[in-house]
């Protein structure tokens, strides 16, 4: 266990930033992200909600959820598991990887406010505003790998 620790105190900022954003956003995804509630009056009501996997726009938050989980993913097997990173094409650099998918995350959680928005009922739920933190912490965590890369910093291998 202490071993585990060390590695984890041993990553950059910016890769726990990555690599904690991840794991957050799947913690949101169980969540609801919409719901609505009706009520008719002498009957009752009720209430239904949606989790990051389902609708509206279910692709979006799915995607953004993925992208999240492999850019984690990455980070913790590249410097937890001692996995070798794959090669990447000519000019192409782990920073790049990393602000890319970052950026994606941000892309596809706000199409995923768009279907939200643009039901016909309903509305954003708490589940949405946790996974709205966790892209920023992602997005963060992706712009200082790639600023760390262009700078020369950090090589990512």
């Amino acid at each position: 266990m202490d071993k585990v620790m060390e590695k984890i105190n041993a990553l950059s900022l910016a890769e726990k930033l990555v690599a904690g954003g991840g794991v957050l956003m799947l913690i949101a995804s169980v969540f609801a992200w919409w719901k609505y509630s009706v009520s008719v009056e002498g009957i009752g009501g009720g209430s239904f909600s949606q989790d990051g996997w389902g609708d509206p726009g279910s692709i979006w938050s799915m995607l953004a959820i993925l992208v999240s989980l492999a850019l984690a993913g990455s980070i913790l097997a590249f410097r937890l598991g001692n996995v070798a990173p794959p090669q990447l094409p000519p000019n192409w650099s782990w920073g790049m990887v990393y602000g890319g998918g970052a950026a994606a995350v941000a892309v596809l959680i706000l199409l995923k406010a768009w279907r939200i928005m643009a039901a016909p009922i309903g509305g954003f739920s708490f589940g949405f505003f946790i996974a709205v933190v966790a892209a920023a912490v992602i997005v963060a965590g992706g712009y200082l790998l790639y600023s760390e890369d262009k700078a020369g910093g950090a090589a990512r291998t």
